[in-house]
């Protein structure tokens, strides 16, 4: 069995977005009771502040496709939908079969790329930029043939390790 086909987990389409909502956890009850999704990853943490948060949760629209989610994350710039604010308040991520290509054509058609191509630990190619119009766009190719469970597991594991609270230093 093979968990990737054409640079894409199974399970995915080729665009795949990322929204940022106040509120992340009311927001995936909302897309649960109205649309039948159904939730196949949820990365929660405690803040700083000892506020829970989610980090990430993934939503499966069934033939539609899948939904990434988080609440507001000013550390990795990115924020809830606010007239007023800056920084980012949606990221699209698209599988593709080459990212380090897809990123130089970006490049040269002037995005900014906000992180370079690099292995991530869900078995994936990574990269990020900001396109000329101010979308994010976060680059993937599926390129170690894991399951979707081994993968989990990994970004929960790699999750566990960045989102626990740091001691306070006066």
């Amino acid at each position: 069995m093979t968990y990737a086909e054409n640079g894409r987990p199974t399970g995915y389409t080729a665009l795949t977005p990322y929204i940022v909502v106040e509120n992340a956890a009311a927001a995936i009850d909302f897309y649960v009771a109205v649309f039948g999704a159904t939730v196949v990853l949820r990365l929660e943490a405690i803040s700083d502040d000892g506020e829970p948060y989610i980090g990430q949760a993934e939503l499966d629209f069934g033939g539609a496709g899948r939904l990434q989610i988080s609440d507001p994350m000013p550390d990795f710039g990115l924020v809830a939908p606010d007239r007023a604010a800056s920084g980012i308040t949606n990221s699209i991520v698209i599988y593709v079969t080459d990212v380090d290509a897809t990123v130089a054509r970006a490049a040269e058609l002037g995005a900014e790329v906000k992180e370079q191509p690099s292995d991530f630990v869900s078995g994936d190619r990574f990269a990020a930029f900001v396109d000329p119009f101010g979308r994010r766009w976060a680059v993937m190719c599926r390129t170690d043939d894991l399951s979707s469970d081994e993968s989990a597991r990994r970004v929960e594991e790699w999750w566990a390790q960045i989102s626990a609270p740091q001691p306070k230093t006066d």
